[in-house]
């Protein structure tokens, strides 16, 4: 199987320290004289360090700026009521001819990523709490992610494509065990849709000093099963966490049921098979210790 779509997509711009200085020198003179520090590079976005307590989020890649609205229009109205930390837009700028699209100004959130600083299980507690306040009702009018809003049955073919990649590659999956797995939760149904994030691995929520201290990345944003945040956090933080995770979500909503659990344990799989499919790291290994916490696959 060609290994084209498992590495991260090249970027359709290219986004320097002077293309940021002349975004803002145009649409946020007051913060131009900032310093720019360190530029994190993701699948959608370049952000780049602005002063001590700022950050310039640009899209890299035209997808992205599809995906944008999300941030700008959809997460300053969620937001406030959280309890949690997230990279509201403070500022917002328009297209120029280096960059189409439409960029904001973000807080700075402190912290380190949760595959390099790992969550305790205070810290799990905490992100089930902030999932349980994400997981709110949603309008008519928000917005769908294509690719994990849609039931576990609809994602099956690219389940078993992503099989198929990881057993190629060399991965000790049981994949029997894992379809088992999947298909379970796929038959069970879906309660009202909430508001989910839908990419919580682990360079996409903080830590800090063990607890919770933000999740980033608002992209995906969407309509979507409750299950699925929750098997994706289930990936990241371990079973050893899991009670943690589910303590502090059941706390503030209805506790889980059977079927919920059985949606979850497949959206743990389907998502520990996506990361374990990619080439990039630290998800690639993130993915093979999830399905081995999963106990889907051996080390």
């Amino acid at each position: 199987m060609s290994t084209t779509g498992w590495s991260g997509p090249a970027a359709d711009v290219t986004v320097s320290h002077a293309t940021v200085r002349s975004l803002l020198e145009r649409d946020h003179p007051d913060l131009a004289a900032l310093p720019l520090g360190d530029t994190y590079e993701g699948w959608d976005n370049i952000t780049v360090r602005l002063g001590d307590t700022l950050a310039v989020r640009i899209p890299r890649r035209a997808h992205a700026a599809q995906l944008i609205e999300r941030e700008h229009v959809w997460l300053p109205r969620l937001a406030p009521g959280w309890g949690f930390a997230a990279p509201v837009p403070e500022r917002l700028g328009g297209p120029s001819d280096e960059v189409p699209w439409a960029w904001a100004v973000v807080p700075w959130l402190p912290g380190t990523p949760a595959y390099v600083a790992p969550l305790s299980g205070r810290g799990a507690a905490d992100l089930g709490r902030a999932l349980a306040q994400l997981h709110a009702p949603a309008p008519p009018d928000a917005p769908r992610n294509p690719f994990r809003s849609t039931p576990l049955a609809e994602r099956a073919e690219r389940f078993d494509d992503r099989i198929e990649r990881i057993l190629e590659i060399g991965v000790a999956l049981d994949a029997d065990l894992a379809r088992e797995h999947f298909h379970a939760g796929a038959l069970q149904r879906r309660p009202l849709e909430t508001w989910a994030h839908l990419d919580l691995h682990g360079a996409n929520v903080l830590s800090h000093r063990g607890r919770l201290g933000g999740i980033l990345d608002w992209g995906d944003l969407g309509v979507a099963d409750p299950a699925t945040d929750l098997g994706q956090a289930w990936c990241l933080v371990g079973t050893s966490r899991l009670r943690d995770l589910l303590k502090g979500y059941d706390d503030a909503v209805t506790p889980l049921d059977e079927a919920a659990l059985q949606r979850m344990r497949a959206e743990a799989v389907a998502y520990a098979v996506t990361l374990a499919s990619l080439d990039e790291q630290p998800y690639r290994d993130a993915g093979r210790r999830a399905l081995i916490d999963l106990d889907v696959a051996s080390a």
